[in-house]
């Protein structure tokens, strides 16, 4: 028989790694990369560690009459920061627009 105190043991430590670590800079995403939160992409902004959303859809060429159709993401990929949102045309078209925060490429 397994004596109890291995049982609780087993279980705290099956819970501690299930636990994503308090106090995390980014949240994880479905595909795994990091996300900037709020406050941290108005951080980011106000540091000049990237553009502002308005200035990267310019720089893009991104007509006014397209519209967000999600919340803007700021995510890292390789290191790089994106905005990745999803956006719908003016014919009802949506797709998944991802550009670097920093230039406006893609």
């Amino acid at each position: 028989m397994i004596p109890f105190r291995s049982v609780i043991l087993a279980a705290v430590a099956a819970v501690a790694l299930s636990v994503a670590p308090a106090g995390s800079a980014y949240a994880a995403n479905g595909a795994g990369r990091a996300c900037l939160s709020e406050p941290e992409i108005e951080a980011a902004i106000a540091s000049g560690q990237i553009q502002s959303w308005a200035k990267i859809r310019e720089l893009a060429n991104i007509p006014r009459n397209y519209k967000e159709a999600s919340d803007v993401q700021v995510c890292l990929r390789a290191g790089v920061p994106y905005f990745i949102v999803s956006m719908v045309s003016p014919k009802g078209e949506y797709f998944k627009i991802v550009l670097n925060a920093v230039d406006g490429s893609s």
